[in-house]
């Protein structure tokens, strides 16, 4: 993989001309690339140009429901923000490794996961392996699956599971994202518990508004049981085709829910072959500076979960084609 930013994306987020960024990387002596004419930055010119040293997050990636695009919405979420200079740390918790894998490194086969952290006590930092500028990940590998037993034969308290670890390093990343499989076991529980919120993706599919209910239920427990923090959650729409009437009766039912309302990301994805072709080819989305609906939508995403909007924007995208 070889992401990029395109000058013109950074204008745009800035609300400023293309020119003003380049005297602004200019006068900051960072250097960008050119490819099929257009200017370009990677992480590492991105991270001196976008001052993002206070942002700390870390956001959990769940809903009960397979097919509902979490691993790839991960991905290009990890490498967008990575692009606006994010330094990005990826925990996979799914046994199937689908978010390992596209990183095409099969030698983590033999590399430890959470699983040894828990089972073994292997250092968190040992556990960690660097993929592309400004991105690391904690694989994941089949071990992952034996995690619910471990926690449940051990005894181990959920809102202890993971968070002391991942509070260990948490100043040491800008974004957290953990990668769930798609149930309710203690593992997902324990992920939610760590976490300053959920990102849960909802495609249009009665099964994943029933998904989300269950989630809703699930945290409230959670809170309830280990008197810990509220645990927000965001809803993203993922694969909406507004030529289809479950697309609209999708986001109809979420927008007059009393609750989900108040919790939808002003951003959607749009259905879109591109991800599972980049997926099958090794490669991401932001690969090319030629720009797509794939990569306008992420950015979109990733620009709310750093903060990087404007209310224009906002006021643009809540009103869906």
């Amino acid at each position: 993989m070889n992401p990029k930013i395109t000058i013109a994306d950074i204008a745009s987020t800035l609300n400023i001309s293309r020119q003003a960024v380049l005297q602004k990387l200019k006068s900051s002596n960072i250097e960008y690339h050119i490819s099929s004419n257009k200017s370009y930055l990677t992480h590492i010119q991105s991270k001196k140009f976008f001052d993002l040293k206070n942002f700390h997050k870390v956001a959990c990636v769940q809903i009960v429901k397979g097919g509902s695009g979490k691993t790839a919405i991960t991905l290009a979420l990890a490498i967008r923000a990575s692009l606006y200079g994010a330094k990005v740390l990826l925990i996979d918790l799914d046994q199937q490794a689908n978010l390992t894998d596209a990183f095409r490194d099969k030698s983590w086969n033999d590399k430890l996961a959470m699983y040894d952290i828990l089972k073994n006590g292997a250092k968190i930092k040992d556990c960690i392996q660097n993929v592309l500028e400004g991105i690391d990940i904690i694989p994941s590998k089949i071990d992952n699956a034996l995690i619910d037993d471990l926690i449940l034969f051990d005894n181990l308290s959920l809102d202890k599971v993971y968070k002391k670890l991942i509070d260990s390093i948490k100043k040491t990343y800008n974004l957290i994202l953990i990668d769930c499989p798609p149930s309710l076991g203690r593992s997902v529980g324990a992920a939610a518990i760590a976490s300053d919120y959920i990102i849960a993706p909802v495609t249009p599919d009665q099964a994943c508004i029933r998904g989300l209910g269950i989630l809703d239920r699930q945290l409230s427990l959670l809170v309830k049981k280990y008197d810990c923090h509220p645990i927000p959650y965001k809803i993203i729409l993922n694969k909406y085709d507004g030529r289809t009437i479950l697309s609209r009766k999708t986001i109809s039912a979420l927008l007059e829910h009393d609750k989900y309302k108040e919790s939808l990301f002003t951003s959607y994805i749009r259905i879109n072959q591109i991800f599972a072709n980049c997926y099958n080819k090794g490669v991401s989305i932001y690969d090319t500076v030629k720009s797509s609906t794939a990569q306008e939508d992420v950015d979109l995403l990733t620009r709310e979960v750093l903060g990087l909007y404007t209310e224009k924007e906002i006021t643009q995208r809540i009103n869906l084609p």
